[in-house]
């Protein structure tokens, strides 16, 4: 039986919401989910909630919380790039509410994912990480992977091009918009040395961490596109490229927040598939 408990913990003097969910013998690695962005512990369409219940099902315990400024927990909120401290008093509150866990899996979506390979992956009692359809956003990133997967696509649509000769379609308008991204694309201006922009931060957290990781991705999400786009392309990024350590799960005809049932049993099914292998042979306490 899986007893879920409301508490409330601390960061920097502020006091943070938690919910844990504990099975009756919990395996020794434990689930913590991080938000996306400025959400809550609930979710887009409760997915958190049903990660950490399926997760708890299978065994594992799992824990999710409200960043500072988020939900319902104090303070203001210091955005997916300054979240090391919510994350590292996450961990630490985690583990000394289910004693017997000796690592942690992280699982974030989005902003959340990204958090991860920012500061989540420095905290040492991190044994793994779940990244879901990360986000590398930049003005430079999105014109590309909006001309590409977007408007790339649209031409090669009949009925585009059926609207276009009716008249439906303003033909000014929409080639003020693909220039526009062409400019961004191309006119972006080299980042100095002393301020590297995040993704590239990310990447340099991929290449400290030890870990496993899984990459789960959504088929019809364009932050996943552009994810594909940047880590096959920059240079920062050949270590995720080459890694053996990253294994991925794509689910089919899913949107980005994975908002149908059925996609969630996926994302479920494949996070606790991936910490029981964790686990493999690492009896649970009694």
């Amino acid at each position: 039986m899986t007893q879920e408990t409301p508490f409330t913990f601390t960061c920097n003097g502020d006091r943070l919401i938690g919910m844990l969910h504990a099975p009756e013998s919990p395996a020794r690695i434990g689930l913590l989910i991080l938000v996306g962005g400025p959400q809550y512990r609930v979710g887009a369409c409760r997915q958190y909630v049903h990660l950490a219940r399926a997760a708890a099902d299978k065994g594992i315990a799992a824990m999710r919380f409200d960043y500072r400024g988020v939900g319902d927990s104090e303070g203001d909120y210091p955005g997916f790039q300054n979240v090391g401290p919510d994350i590292d008093a996450a961990i630490a509150t985690f583990m000394d509410r289910v004693p017997n866990l000796e690592g942690i899996v992280l699982w974030g979506l989005c902003e959340g994912a990204s958090a991860i390979l920012l500061d989540g992956v420095k905290n040492p009692n991190v044994k793994a990480i779940v990244l879901a359809n990360p986000w590398v956003n930049t003005a430079e990133t999105q014109a590309k992977a909006y001309l590409k997967h977007y408007y790339g696509s649209r031409f090669l649509d009949p009925e585009i091009w059926k609207r276009l000769m009716r008249g439906d379609i303003n033909i000014l308008k929409s080639l003020t918009g693909i220039m526009g991204l062409v400019a961004k694309t191309f006119g972006k201006a080299p980042e100095s040395a002393a301020s590297k922009p995040y993704p590239q931060r990310m990447a340099e957290g991929f290449e400290q961490f030890k870990g496993q990781t899984l990459l789960i991705m959504s088929e019809r999400d364009l932050v996943a596109r552009e994810f594909e786009d940047v880590t096959r392309a920059a240079p920062e990024w050949q270590a995720f490229r080459e890694s053996t350590a990253v294994t991925r799960a794509d689910i089919a005809g899913s949107d980005h927040t994975f908002s149908k049932d059925e996609w969630r049993s996926e994302v479920a099914a494949a996070t606790g598939g991936f910490i029981l292998s964790l686990a493999k042979g690492i009896a649970p306490h009694g």
